[in-house]
């Protein structure tokens, strides 16, 4: 199973949503061109480029798919390595240290070991006195 993955066959309103966020996308790199010392024409003329293939998008799907699937192939290795970076970096930053912790520590959160004299495992716990309680967990 893939974190990420690329749509082959998009539907009609995943093609209207992209030419939408298409229109957008070159509409900030614009401005950011501009911003960084671009002239206005080159600006225009990327702001312009995006508007003209967004609107032709939205109004003929089937005309902006071949832009979206390439797209969608061309960040796919981005959206790959990115994913798996932040999965990694969450797992061996956040979560393998509290493991180590808890286990230096000798911490046993879910009780776990065997006790041959244990009849059951169960824990009884006491029924809420308060339904009210249950609006305040914490």
């Amino acid at each position: 199973m893939a974190i990420v993955d690329i749509n082959w066959n998009p539907s009609k309103k995943e093609l209207k949503v992209f030419s939408l966020l298409l229109i957008v996308f070159f509409a900030v790199v614009a401005w950011l061109a501009y911003g960084k010392g671009a002239s206005a024409e080159t600006a225009s003329l990327i702001a312009g480029g995006g508007a003209v293939v967004g609107i032709a998008g939205v109004l003929s799907p089937a005309f902006i798919r071949i832009v979206y699937v390439v797209w969608m192939a061309a960040v796919f290795p981005i959206g790959f390595v990115v994913s798996n970076v932040v999965l990694a970096v969450v797992f061996y930053g956040v979560v393998w240290p509290i493991g180590l912790l808890a286990k230096l520590t000798g911490r046993n959160a879910l009780q776990l070991g065997f006790d041959r004299e244990a009849k059951t495992y169960w824990n009884v716990r006491q029924p809420m006195k308060d339904p009210r309680r249950y609006f305040r967990q914490y």
